[in-house]
């Protein structure tokens, strides 16, 4: 399951499950992530999960939607950006997309590793 981490200007922290794949972001109660900052937006912006991701839109905000520093409309939100909406900072953590399998023993869970692509030469990765 994704989360979402909400850094809120009085340096408070918290981290919310995205249990929806839609969820509505701003200052009214009735929103899915609220952040209780007089510069967010009552209905600020949508977080949506679609096949390539989770992406952010801008709902006509007075103070608008930045990411790293740019400010959209919409884009797709990856985990190393930095998602500012009034004065909170957000940043998602996605969940683990990738196929899992358990190890010869059983015991514990492990990441697949991605397969080397076709035109891999292990002689790549000596420097010259």
């Amino acid at each position: 399951m994704s989360k979402i981490v909400v850094f809120l200007p009085d340096g408070a922290s918290h981290a919310i499950d995205l249990r929806v794949k839609r969820a509505h972001i701003g200052r009214y109660p009735s929103n899915t992530v609220v952040l209780a900052d007089p510069l967010v937006s009552g209905i600020h912006a949508l977080l949506e999960e679609n096949e390539s991701g989770w992406w952010i839109e801008d709902l006509g905000s007075t103070n608008g939607t930045w990411i790293n520093d740019k400010r959209v409309n919409s884009s797709l939100l990856l985990a190393e950006d930095v998602l500012r909406i009034g004065g909170c900072t957000l940043r998602l953590l996605p969940a683990a997309d990738r196929p899992r399998k358990r190890d010869v023993e059983g015991e514990r869970l492990e990441q697949e590793e991605d397969p080397p692509p076709p035109d891999f030469d292990p002689t790549d990765l000596i420097r010259p």
